[in-house]
């Protein structure tokens, strides 16, 4: 019976343009955001993203397949049927809305903004509009900085991976970072020599897993997976795991 249901949710996938073949699930991230998703000692990816996502995979009767892309080429991907979902850190917004479904939000976190220590030029957001900013490509981040802020193009430096944006700031080539609150507080306990900036007025951002338009036996699967493990210790004891705490 499990073999049966597991074929039928597979055909049931692939009707709604899913990249899965046979019993394997494709699941597209960036992992170069830790601790949510990044290269493993053993060089595979790793993180709090990929141990939900195996979970996910693992309560369809599936067997997971990561691929590692871009960040601002996810949901390309996703359209073509390159990948069946993604879990990458991804923020909830009405934009992503108009591109792909969201699963039920399973993290919060807001942008931070990182300096070299001693530099006190940033009391406000407001003070962002003059400074020169790293920023990851594609990230609620860039937008904050480029659309709600309209820092002058000049003033920013958009990468792909979000380690570059460490040695554009070290280097001095910026004043500061502009990253999520989770990725600067782990950026900072990897490196020395650079704090956040306190007190800055940061909206709520809402995580979720994004799957094709249409996919909706997926996008079910993926919700039912985040409200057991919700409800059952799961996900407070990857929290605790990864991020030594609360979410």
């Amino acid at each position: 019976m499990k073999k049966l249901l597991a074929a039928l949710l597979c055909l049931a996938l692939l009707s709604g343009g899913s990249a899965a073949l046979a019993d394997t699930i494709i699941m597209g991230t960036n992992a170069g955001f830790e601790p949510f998703e990044y290269i493993g000692e053993d060089g595979q990816p790793a993180g709090f993203d990929i141990e939900i996502a195996k979970l996910i995979a693992g309560d369809m009767g599936m067997e997971l397949k990561i691929e590692d892309i871009y960040f601002d080429g996810l949901l390309a991907a996703l359209d073509v049927g390159t990948i069946d979902f993604i879990m990458a850190a991804m923020t909830i917004t009405e934009e992503r809305k108009e591109a792909a479904l969201f699963s039920t939000p399973y993290f919060d976190a807001t942008q931070a903004v990182i300096v070299l220590e001693g530099y006190d030029g940033i009391k406000s957001i407001d003070d962002l509009l003059d400074k020169k900013i790293a920023v990851q490509d594609g990230t609620t981040g860039y937008f904050l900085v480029t659309e709600t802020l309209n820092v002058s193009p000049s003033n920013v430096a958009a990468f792909k991976a979000s380690t570059d944006t460490i040695l554009e700031l070290k280097s001095g080539r910026v004043d500061c970072i502009v990253i999520d609150s989770p990725v600067a507080e782990n950026f900072l306990r990897a490196h020395d020599g650079m704090m956040i900036v306190e007190g800055l007025d940061m909206a709520v951002e809402e995580y979720g897993a994004a799957v094709k338009m249409g996919n909706d036996e997926l996008l079910a699967a993926i919700n039912a997976t985040l409200e057991k493990i919700m409800a059952d210790g799961t996900y407070a004891a990857l929290i605790e795991r990864f991020f030594g705490g609360e979410a």
